[in-house]
């Protein structure tokens, strides 16, 4: 995954932050702890996400403690303790760091790859761990990565086809997490149109680089990518909304508020330096 489904820092309360971190923590020394150390460099922000929805849709309370962190090696953050909705995250977060690691393989020349080739070295037996625990999840991502990069090899010029895959990816992922009794049709519905924004996210990042490399990018194969960007991100954040409020919350709903109606809307202002430049 990419990171763009995080919080508006600037309208979160120091509370909020604080039980957010701690998922983030707990999250990553998950990863280090079941997977291998080097899956903690590359978390993203998604499945700190996907982390808090999953916690929120039960009515256990979970534990957060104060711990130390590899970062913050003097001082103890907060830190969730681990529980059902990390092991299944942890999971997700590995299998979906792997293939980001082969899909960039693909994507790159033999010299420029190498680098990538030594990592995947280092992540495959986590990889395979995660897989053995949740294999039919490992399964699909890899088909749908597949997919993903054939259509992106042969210049797929629409923009749905361009997204599906990296939407069926997060749809799979947001309806396997476990034990959530009736809430399947929503969570995936809410998954596919997060993975959707995300690409389409990524796209127009991306858009003034690859115009001037001439990278493929569904967005340029028109004559106002900008526009047609906007047109489908406001669509679809409009149809992520739907699907969220069709869910049981039963706590976080602060948090997943401020990431659902101000973090993606404003993906582009997350990072401090955007803001301050902004």
């Amino acid at each position: 995954m990419f990171g763009y489904i995080k919080p508006f820092k600037p309208y979160m309360r120091f509370c909020e932050f604080d039980v957010y971190n701690a998922f983030y923590c707990g999250l990553c020394k998950q990863m280090g702890k079941k997977y291998g150390q080097i899956f903690r460099l590359m978390l993203s922000y998604d499945f700190t996400f996907l982390s808090i929805l999953a916690a929120s849709l039960n009515s256990d309370e979970p534990e957060i403690k104060m711990a130390h962190c590899i970062v913050h090696p003097v001082k103890k953050r907060p830190c969730l303790s681990a529980c059902r909705e990390l092991d299944y995250t942890s999971a997700a977060a590995v299998i979906s760091i792997y293939h980001k690691i082969c899909d960039s393989i693909n994507d790159s020349s033999l010299i420029i790859s190498v680098p990538y080739r030594i990592l995947k070295l280092f992540t495959k037996r986590g990889y395979k761990l995660a897989k053995s625990r949740y294999p039919e999840l490992a399964d699909s991502v890899e088909e749908k990565m597949n997919q993903q990069f054939e259509l992106e090899k042969n210049k797929c010029p629409s923009i749905d086809m361009a997204c599906e895959p990296t939407a069926a990816i997060m749809s799979d992922m947001a309806k396997s997490i476990p034990s959530v009794n009736g809430q399947d049709k929503p969570l995936s519905g809410l998954g596919y149109h997060l993975g959707r924004f995300v690409y389409l996210a990524d796209a127009v990042t991306d858009m003034k680089k690859d115009a001037e490399k001439g990278n493929y990018n569904p967005l340029l194969s028109t004559e106002n990518p900008e526009e047609l960007a906007q047109i489908n991100i406001n669509m679809t954040l409009s149809l992520i909304a739907d699907y969220y409020c069709k869910l049981d919350i039963k706590k976080f709903r602060e948090i997943l508020d401020n990431i659902i109606y101000l973090g993606l809307k404003n993906f582009r202002l997350t990072s401090r330096k955007k803001r301050k430049g902004e």
